[in-house]
């Protein structure tokens, strides 16, 4: 008997010892709130206390048997219904963390819709926005270069957003194609022309028959000074044509030249010099008429002023001619009805 009930001790021991690795081992696996951790430790210490009443059970040569297995069988029993219960706990516990984790990665999923449905809103309304400056640009300044850039920058907000705005991005293609076709005139050329011919003004000579720094001589007296009211007014209509004579120079091969004092070449050549630099803004603005009318202005000054013998002054309005026969005007295309699609859907968004 006593062999046996050390027999049945020491096999007893050996389960408990194995269901206590096991706990251990599932203990240290799983990580689990206060309540689970709160029910583990009087398991464990139950454990302890059967191991050591079991030691001293196998060192006791006979004993109660019977007693001592009932209530070896009732520990287990017990052990096993809390660790049962453990089991469920953690069950629990590892069932609500999956939830947790369903919940988190749902949450996630629709912060990134929103995200990238915000993104998507931003970028149709800056689409639209900078639509609308491509359009102005056009219209108002004429500036195709920046009017270019706007619409590339539109597109590029515009290529993730997907189906919604391939009509968009054609009407943006479409309006590039027409700004991509338009031939601008070379004003950058235009500009240092213009700006040449002014440097060479002050190296232009002057009609003949030009005023010098000399005053005008006076008519000789008449013999008939003293002779009565009669030589006086003689007198005054002889001073009168050799004042009018002293005016304008007349001669079979020469033009009509009204006089320059050195005061007025200074005028006439800032004169000159405003309606080149006129030209050059009406070039720069693209201006058609403005530009025409100031180069033309300015040959009828070198014509009327300068001496047109001179080869400079003849290459000169030679040179103002042909400038004013170049275009600094381009007729450009209306892209408003091409990026109507774009302003909609930035109108839409900002709505």
């Amino acid at each position: 008997m006593a062999l046996l009930v050390a027999a049945g001790a020491a096999g007893g021991g050996y389960w408990l010892w194995q269901q206590d690795r096991r706990l251990q081992a599932q203990h240290s696996q799983y990580v689990v709130a206060g309540s689970v951790q709160a029910d583990l430790q009087p398991i464990q210490e139950r454990l302890s206390a059967l191991s050591s009443e079991l030691q001293q059970l196998a060192q006791r040569p006979t004993g109660p048997s019977e007693q001592l297995l009932a209530r070896l069988d009732k520990s287990v029993n017990e052990l096993e219904q809390r660790q049962s219960r453990v089991q469920q706990q953690l069950a629990r516990q590892q069932q609500a963390d999956t939830e947790l984790q369903q919940n988190a990665q749902r949450l996630k999923q629709r912060f990134d819709e929103l995200a990238r449905a915000k993104r998507a809103a931003w970028a149709e309304s800056e689409a639209g926005y900078l639509a609308f400056v491509a359009k102005n640009r056009i219209r108002f300044y004429g500036d195709v270069d920046s009017a270019l850039a706007a619409l590339k920058k539109a597109d590029e907000l515009l290529a993730d957003l997907g189906g919604e705005s391939i009509e968009a991005r054609r009407g943006i293609a479409r309006a590039v194609d027409s700004l991509l076709k338009i031939q601008p005139p070379d004003r950058t050329k235009i500009n240092q022309a213009l700006y040449q011919i002014g440097e060479r003004l002050p190296e232009l000579p002057l009609a003949v028959g030009t005023a010098t720094d000399e005053p005008p001589a006076s008519a000789p007296a008449s013999p008939a000074a003293a002779e009565g009211w009669r030589a006086q007014v003689g007198h005054a209509w002889e001073e009168l044509k050799g004042s009018l004579s002293r005016l304008v120079v007349v001669a079979r091969d020469l033009k009509v030249v009204p006089l320059v004092t050195p005061q007025e070449r200074f005028f006439l050549h800032q004169n000159l010099t405003l309606e080149l630099e006129a030209a050059r803004l009406a070039a720069l603005r693209g201006d058609q008429a403005l530009y025409q009318k100031s180069l033309e202005r300015a040959r009828e000054w070198l014509g009327l002023y300068f001496d047109e013998q001179s080869a400079e002054v003849e290459d000169t309005i030679s040179e103002l001619g042909e400038l004013a026969k170049k275009p600094v005007a381009v007729e450009l295309p209306d892209i408003g009805p091409l990026l109507a699609p774009v302003e909609r859907l930035g109108f839409r968004s900002a709505q």
